[in-house]
């Protein structure tokens, strides 16, 4: 099969032919339809975030089950599945105190690093985040796919994997975002457009966009935004109040990454509002929040890992709501690429050239 791989940190990917290994007791095998490219890949590329070169990156996909091994029960050969980037086991700590989101199996899919394949060479190669997904076939952890009946294009069931998952999750699992609310949104990329898009669903009836490119902004206004509002045109945080009678949004959810983005937010929340920090630039950014505010303004913060999600719960869930309409995921699809084409695809997400890139491995002819 072929499969791009991470030979160094900050070098390339090389899509080459690599020989798959056979899944073992509670892995399956996937063909990958489409994978949907998110930043944090690009992050991974280079060496922001944890990676073992020789590796195979990529955590969210949508595809079918071609091989199951022993004791596989959640998904069957032939099923249609979404590949998410976070595990949900249903056995360790964390799941069941019904808090999947930090299930032990995802950092058991970094630490140590899993091999999943081995080059013409005979050098192993490792699934990134214990996933992998750029590739035409993967062997993956049974915890960390979804079964879903859908007649969606394979593309939009992609999206499940990360943004839809996170960002949607974020305003209805952890924000709990009520109707009749404010909300802000900080940082409009694909991450904070899922939540504008949550927000609307939520029955917010004030969603503010923050966001300091034009097209994002506009394309905000066109999935939910009632207002948008420019970070480099003045005092965002005043413009937030301003359009809450100077009290602040109910609820402020970052998307944008940098650290000055997480305190606008939570200055942009109200007093005993809700604030949820979804977004990171590096591994070793810091915070810095003014004392008063933190400590006696009655704000709740809401840390926010894959949007609270339990996966077997929330991503038929979601997926039902792109169905029905209430969701739209093709104005978030911003261009397909072939496997061979991975590297613009990385750079065209670093460079927040696009919302979503898209990966077809196979594409028809």
């Amino acid at each position: 099969m072929r499969a791009a791989i991470l030979e160094g940190i900050g070098r390339p990917l090389v899509v080459e032919d690599v020989e798959l290994r056979e899944p073992e007791a509670h892995e399956v095998v996937v063909r990958i339809a489409a994978i949907d490219v998110c930043i944090t890949d690009a992050l991974s590329a280079r060496g922001d975030v944890a990676a073992a070169p020789p590796t195979i990156l990529g955590h969210a996909a949508a595809g079918v089950v071609e091989e199951i091994g022993a004791h596989v029960e959640r998904v069957r050969v032939g099923d249609r599945v979404v590949v998410a980037g976070t595990p949900e086991c249903g056995e360790c700590f964390w799941c069941i105190r019904d808090q999947p989101d930090q299930c032990a199996e995802m950092l058991g899919g970094i630490l140590p690093p899993r091999v999943v394949a081995m080059r013409a060479d005979g050098q192993p190669v490792h699934a990134d985040g214990g996933v992998g997904a750029f590739a035409e076939r993967m062997v993956l952890r049974d915890s960390g796919v979804v079964a879903v009946e859908t007649e969606l294009s394979d593309e939009h069931l992609s999206l499940l994997g990360c943004g839809v998952t996170a960002g949607v999750g974020a305003v209805l699992n952890l924000a709990e975002v009520q109707a009749g609310s404010s909300v802000a949104v900080i940082g409009c990329g694909a991450l904070g457009l899922w939540m504008v898009q949550g927000a609307r669903v939520a029955g917010a009836t004030t969603i503010i966009a923050v966001e300091p490119r034009a097209e994002r902004r506009e394309l905000a206004l066109t999935v939910g935004a009632t207002h948008a509002v420019d970070p480099d045109d003045g005092d965002p945080v005043g413009a937030v109040k301003a359009l809450t009678a100077g009290r602040g949004a109910d609820y402020a959810l970052e998307a944008a990454g940098p650290p000055e983005a997480m305190a606008q937010a939570l200055a942009m929340t109200r007093p005993a509002g809700t604030m949820v920090p979804a977004g990171w630039e590096t591994l070793s950014s810091t915070v810095t929040l003014p004392a008063v505010d933190f400590a006696v303004g009655g704000k709740r913060i809401q840390s926010c890992q894959y949007g609270g999600a339990h996966i077997r719960r929330d991503i038929p869930r979601f997926a039902g709501m792109l169905e029905a309409g209430l969701l739209d995921a093709v104005p978030l699809v911003s261009r397909r690429f072939a496997l061979e084409e991975v590297n613009e695809a990385l750079a065209a997400a670093s460079g927040r050239e696009l919302i979503t890139a898209v990966i077809v491995p196979d594409p028809p002819s």
